[in-house]
This record gives structure tokens, C-alpha cells and sequence, in this order.
């Protein structure tokens, strides 16, 4: 029995509508199509009655005068040994196919989406003509060339780098005849290139909302910057050892990797912009621009693909970067021990990283407290009544003064009675009676 697919489309008949899947196929992935195959995945018998030497030629008309550019190389058929007409394509470099009377346009152009066909954007159609031609973005000439590096230079001057003409050069931000490049551009100080940060709240009312733009070097400086203060650190004190025990949200590697892979690995050519959204369970990174010349699984594989060689190596020299192509990697390691895991999306317009926060998981742990800032005088006192149920204050402080002599019994009485009254209690009568610690919560 026959069974539709990502690359498998079953066709009852030999319509006009198949033309357009073949284009799919030419613009996405190889993939056959059946034709002759019913709703039930079995043959469908008025076609196998057909006259074949009139399918043939109608499919080969189709090839001939029906898409252009002409895709006779990637197209293969033929009729099996049930009599279903077999259209094997594999995924063409020349693109976008597309129709011939309709044009290179979202009306002529279509793609692949799982097991089902639509039409291209203009968008998408625009990036599969610079993907066809082995366009890149970052070593075209800018539309903006009155441009200045002050914030660059700075930067380069704090690395003791070089930055003149003959550097900018040989980096790629300018041309040897002068003209400036898109590197050059969205490394000026003239960028426009927009970094959204938000933070929400748990009906999803905005806690902060920025929107940064410039050089992209202190668009990467200033988007960590604010990262880190939305990073939330949970205090907590551990009740086996009554210490201290602080959990940032969010990995600082893999908030810093994942980040970093979002500004040098964007399609800047897009007319999109690098989110950063914190919402009360998890991080979401996005990115304009799927993953460059690969798969997901090939990037998660270890695979490293650079759309933008250039910014890639200009992050490096100026120690932004550690090793390449090692962020998701670092990202993964760094939830190793933990319940959560961070997820990767990758789309044709965007890269999605989603980084749980690994606090919302944990905020209810029953065998922890909050910190509530409480102080080392008090972890003390916790740790001595949790090791001596029913003790006195005296005893308590006579334990206390072993470890810090200038500790009163005043000190000792205070804290219990300001601070630690949800933690512990008393009982019994003031002569016979002590404290005890209260469920741990």
C-alpha cells in the first residue's frame, strides 16, 4: 500500500495540478510522485486503463514546455509493474523553479511544506535566487556608504587591533576601490540593524521592552549586558546542610552561546530583527534565517556552516567567540544535569532556540526554603535546631559564641523572633520547653 510523505505524493489522476508539485519537489527536496493511486493507498483502476503512450508524452510536454528553468536532468519516470506512473525528482540548484506561464512569482513558484504544496513568497523566492547564485549578504556592496567605525575602532583600539584602511580591507568591510560593504554596514555606526528584548509577566503584559539598534558589535555588547540582568538568580537554602545555594535561570553558557549564535548566524539580509523574549518558564532566541546549508540534525551532529564568515571571524579576533561552531554543543552540556532540556527549531525565515528556566521547575522543591536574605548568623541558628530538636536559646547561643564569640544572646533572640518564626517554633513551657524546626517547605 502506498502512503503520502514529506518526499511521497499520491495522485488519483494525471492532472494539472501536478505540475505544480513537481515545482514543489524542484524547490525543496527530492521526493515521487504516484500517480494512478486512490484514497485508500491502493491503484486506482480507471487509471491503469489509460493509454500510456499518451500519459508519456503528455509528461514529457510538461517537462519540456510547462517549467522553467528546464529540469529534464532531475526528472525521471515510468510506469511499474502495477502501472502506476512513478515521477521521481530530485531537488534542483538552479532555482526557483517555477511555471512557465505564470513567471518566477508566488503565483508560478511553489514549495515543499511536509506532506503538502504552497506558494512562495516573494521573499523566499528572492532568497532562493541568491542561494542559486551563491549570493552573500555580508560581501555586497552597502546601498549606505557614508559610514563611520567609531564604536568599532574603540573596540579594536581596547584589543590592541589594528583598525585603518588597509585592515578594513582585508576584513571585508571595504573594497579595494573604496566602496563599503553590508559587513561594513551593519559594523557602522549607521546600522540599523534591531535587537527586540522583552521580559513578561505570567498574563503576558510586557515587565520590559527594549529595542536596541546599531553596530552590531554593541548590539551583541548591550543585548548580554541586559540578558544577564533579566537572568534571574533563586536563592535557596539547602535544609541538609543549611547553606546557601544560588541558580541563575538560565546557564550563563548557554544564554551567552545561544545569543552569540543568533547575532553570526543571522540572514541579515531579511527584513527581520534578533528577538530575546523571557517569559516566566523559559528564553526564546529568534533569529532571522534558517540553519545555512544544512540540517538540523547535521548541525546538532556537529556540522559548522557560516552564513557570515566574515563577522564570524571579526567576533572571534575580538574574543567574543571561543572556539566555532560549538554553541549548541556548550548549550546542550550545560542542561546535562538538568530535568529540562533547551529545544532548537529551524524554519526557512527563522533559527528558534528556547532555553528553559530551570528555577520554574525547581521553585516548589519541598526540601528547600527560600532565602528571604537570610543571614549566616541565621543559617547557624537553623543548622544548630535541626541537629538538637527541643533546644534552648541559651544552648543555642552557647554553640553560637564556638564559632563567632562577639554573637550576643540578644543577637541570637532577635534573629529568631524577626526572621525565623516561619522555619521554626517553640514548645513546651519556658522551663521544660524548646525549639524545634516546623515542616520544611
Amino acid at each position: 500500500m502506498y502512503q503520502e510523505s514529506a518526499s511521497v505524493e499520491l495522485k488519483r489522476e494525471l492532472t494539472d495540478a501536478i505540475k505544480n508539485e513537481i515545482v514543489a519537489f524542484l524547490n525543496t527536496n527530492d521526493g515521487i510522485i504516484y500517480v494512478g493511486i486512490d484514497d485508500d493507498g491502493k491503484p486506482y483502476k480507471p487509471f491503469l486503463l489509460m493509454n500510456k503512450d499518451e500519459i508519456d508524452i503528455k509528461v514529457s510536454n510538461w517537462l519540456q514546455n510547462s517549467i522553467r528553468p528546464l529540469p529534464s536532468n532531475l526528472i525521471d519516470y515510468h510506469f511499474n509493474k502495477e502501472g502506476i506512473l512513478v515521477i521521481k525528482i530530485k531537488e534542483g540548484k538552479n532555482k526557483p523553479y517555477y511555471l512557465k506561464d505564470k513567471g518566477p512569482k508566488p503565483s508560478g513558484v511553489y514549495k515543499r511544506v511536509g506532506s503538502t504544496i504552497r506558494k512562495a513568497n516573494n521573499d523566499e523566492i528572492l532568497r532562493m535566487i541568491m542561494s542559486s547564485k551563491n549570493y552573500i549578504y555580508e560581501d555586497d556592496i552597502s546601498v549606505q556608504q557614508n559610514l563611520t567605525f567609531k564604536y568599532l575602532s574603540s573596540t579594536f583600539e581596547e584589543n590592541n587591533l589594528l583598525f585603518n584602511d588597509r585592515s578594513m580591507i582585508s576584513l571585508g568591510i571595504r573594497k579595494t576601490n573604496g566602496s563599503f560593504t553590508n559587513l561594513g554596514y551593519i559594523l557602522s555606526d549607521q546600522s540599523k540593524i534591531t535587537v527586540k528584548i522583552a521580559e513578561y509577566d505570567k498574563n503576558m503584559n510586557f515587565k520590559v521592552k527594549k529595542q536596541l539598534t546599531g553596530s552590531l558589535i554593541k548590539l551583541f555588547n548591550e543585548t548580554k549586558e541586559q540578558a544577564d540582568r533579566l537572568n534571574d538568580v533563586s536563592a535557596i537554602i539547602d535544609t541538609k546542610s543549611y547553606k546557601r545555594i544560588e541558580t541563575v535561570s538560565y546557564p550563563d553558557t548557554a544564554l551567552r552561546e545561544m545569543i552569540l549564535n543568533a547575532f553570526c548566524h543571522a540572514d541579515l539580509f531579511l527584513r527581520s530583527n534578533i528577538k530575546i523574549e523571557f517569559f516566566e518558564d523559559k528564553c526564546k532566541i529568534s533569529s532571522p534565517g534558517g540553519i545555512f546549508n544544512a540540517t538540523l540534525d547535521e548541525i546538532m551532529s556537529g556540522l559548522q556552516t557560516y552564513r557570515n564568515p566574515k563577522l564570524v571571524h571579526i567576533f572571534d579576533m575580538l574574543g567574543l567567540i571561543e572556539n566555532y561552531g560549538t554553541g549548541i554543543p556548550k548549550t546542550i552540556l550545560a542542561y546535562q544535569n538538568e530535568q529540562v532540556k533547551p529545544n532548537f527549531k529551524a524554519s526557512d525565515n527563522f533559527f528558534v532556540v528556547t532555553l528553559p528556566n530551570i528555577n520554574y521547575l525547581n521553585h516548589n522543591r519541598d526540601y528547600e526554603i527560600k532565602d528571604d536574605l537570610i543571614s549566616e548568623l541565621e543559617l547557624s541558628i537553623l543548622r544548630i535546631i535541626d541537629s538538637n530538636p527541643g533546644i534552648k536559646l541559651s544552648a543555642i547561643h552557647e554553640l553560637i559564641i564556638q564559632e563567632n564569640s562577639e554573637i550576643t544572646i540578644y543577637m541570637v533572640r532577635n534573629s529568631i523572633k524577626r526572621k525565623l518564626q516561619k522555619y521554626i517554633e517553640f514548645k513546651g513551657s519556658r522551663r521544660f520547653g524548646g525549639y524545634y524546626m516546623k515542616n520544611k517547605i
